[in-house]
């Protein structure tokens, strides 16, 4: 079939469309490269999708301190083929960085690098409230609510002092959350969000969560957030492509992927004492009176070895009682305490958010002992739960792996997430890493098959036949999309190997999952 035609274009007026005059840049791109996925199999957590987009630059178009065109970072950017029956799209996110060739004497280009939304989940540190008796997903939906991400389209939306965005409820309104689609959990964990201190990065956090679950989490081809349970793939029994002895390359090994020994390590918790301490400042702290004085800090919660712990229960501080006021800092003087508001703003599971305010007309000081109190959630010490399977160990070798779930509680539930792992991974057996194709024999595979669909991978040379799941895709277009080369990242797929419930025939084909 003749070669796609490939479209790039940059929403410059921030509206969704990308189809406004000058979004389309196609005429002057050169070779386009995108990528999606997860870094190796069985990763649970995808890496930033990326583009990399070369084009002509000989009108200084994509040199940003000469072109009239609102090219800066930030602003979205898509990657879509046709192939005379269907367009499709591949690659939706934001404009990273541009880099223009200087000098005008050379080849004149210009480089866009583009990045998905979850780039920033690396960025930015949130605190959460406590997380009691929540699935995954709740909590990650939770997580985004609390990241800064770049919202799309932006026009018609609010942004503080920007012209054209600043009019609230005349010619914009508040931005809603930002795209996903979360499958529910599996796992309902006790206790989540209470062991992140003063913060933790939004991407750790979803890390916890999906590490706990056994879950995926990755942004798919039109830029949205996406999280599978660990039941997803189970549940995908059919191929919906195959390939047998027409690949341009595979990546084969045996026997590298063989596990004989699990270790998880959980973190059991239990609730304390109401009214217990859970953070005292160490030192007085002078207060200037007004907005000029206003101070806000963040109260980490730690026990009475000054060890961290969470709060399930955090108390309105009361005067004369948690905190106390005076005009010397050793507290000799005269009590001010009533001139002193300290304020809970934020009561998260790991750290509080106070805000201290000096409402008098003279300087004070808020004394040393000022403290927080509450239920707190403590931690017990890390539990590790191991399985094994001896007979592998003894004829392969020793091959441990090692899974930190913090936000599991549940021994039970670790240990069958133990047996899991060992039951599907202490076996040798042939294993395809990489597939590599070409749009000549494939395009329409290479243009339709995306994250997590099932594949057949059939090679007479090795004498394997099985069936995968695309966990990655790379792709390369170049020659004026005349040539297209994608690279799929693969995961076995087990599915009918393990018994889900209403789904399978528990020992007779199958093993149960966790």
């Amino acid at each position: 079939m003749p070669p796609a035609t490939y479209t790039v274009s940059i929403d410059y007026s921030d509206n969704g469309s990308f189809a406004d005059v000058g979004d389309n840049r196609i005429t002057d791109v050169l070779q386009l490269d995108w990528r999606l996925g997860m870094t190796k199999p069985y990763d649970t957590v995808a890496a930033p999708a990326t583009a990399r987009i070369m084009l002509r630059n000989s009108t200084r178009a994509y040199s940003s301190e000469y072109t009239s065109d609102d090219l800066k970072p930030g602003k979205p950017i898509r990657i879509q083929s046709n192939d005379g029956i269907t367009t499709r799209t591949h690659f939706t996110g934001f404009i990273d960085r541009i880099e223009p060739l200087a000098g005008n004497q050379g080849e004149r280009l210009a480089v866009i690098y583009a990045v998905g939304a979850e780039a920033v989940l690396g960025q930015q540190r949130i605190r959460l409230p406590p997380q009691v008796n929540a699935t995954a997903d709740t909590v990650i939906a939770a997580v985004l609510d609390a990241t800064l991400l770049r919202y799309s389209p932006l026009t018609g939306y609010w942004l503080l002092d920007t012209i054209g965005h600043a009019e609230l409820d005349s010619n914009t309104r508040l931005a809603g959350s930002f795209t996903r689609s979360l499958e529910t959990g599996h796992s309902t964990f006790a206790y989540s969000a209470d062991t992140w201190d003063t913060g933790v990065t939004a991407l750790e956090a979803i890390r916890q969560m999906t590490d706990s679950e056994r879950g995926r989490f990755f942004t798919d081809r039109f830029g949205q957030l996406v999280f599978y349970n660990r039941h997803h793939t189970l549940l995908i029994s059919s191929a919906v492509a195959s390939f047998s002895d027409n690949m341009d390359g595979l990546d084969y090994t045996y026997g590298a992927d063989v596990i004989n020994q699990v270790e998880v390590t959980l973190l059991p918790r239990s609730l304390g004492f109401p009214s217990t301490v859970l953070w005292k400042l160490a030192t007085p702290q002078l207060i200037l009176p007004g907005d000029i004085g206003i101070r806000r800090l963040i109260a980490p919660y730690r026990d009475a070895a000054n060890q961290r712990m969470g709060a399930a229960v955090v108390n309105t501080p009361v005067p004369g009682v948690d905190f106390q006021a005076n005009i010397l800092i050793d507290g000799t003087g005269i009590d001010r305490t009533v001139a002193l508001n300290v304020v809970v703003m934020e009561a998260d599971a790991s750290a509080t958010l106070l805000e201290i305010r000096n409402t008098g007309s003279t300087p004070i000081f808020l004394l040393a002992g000022a403290q927080l109190r509450g239920t707190p959630l403590i931690s017990g010490d890390p539990a590790l739960v191991v399985q094994a399977d001896y007979a592998s160990a003894n004829q392969y070798g020793l091959r441990r792996f090692s899974l930190d779930t913090p936000a599991l509680t549940n021994i039970e539930e670790a240990d069958q997430l133990a047996r899991y792992e060992l039951a599907r991974r202490k076996d040798p057996r042939g294993t395809l890493h990489h597939i590599q194709l070409s749009g000549t024999l494939h395009l329409t595979q290479i243009l339709t098959r995306t994250l997590f669909d099932r594949i057949t991978i059939h090679d007479t040379q090795t004498n394997h036949t099985a069936d995968y799941f695309i966990v990655a895709e790379e792709h390369t277009v170049d020659r004026g999309g005349a040539r297209h080369h994608t690279r799929w990242l693969l995961e076995t797929a087990a599915a009918n190997n393990f018994w889900l419930l209403d789904t399978s025939t528990l020992n007779q084909t199958t093993i149960l999952a966790y």
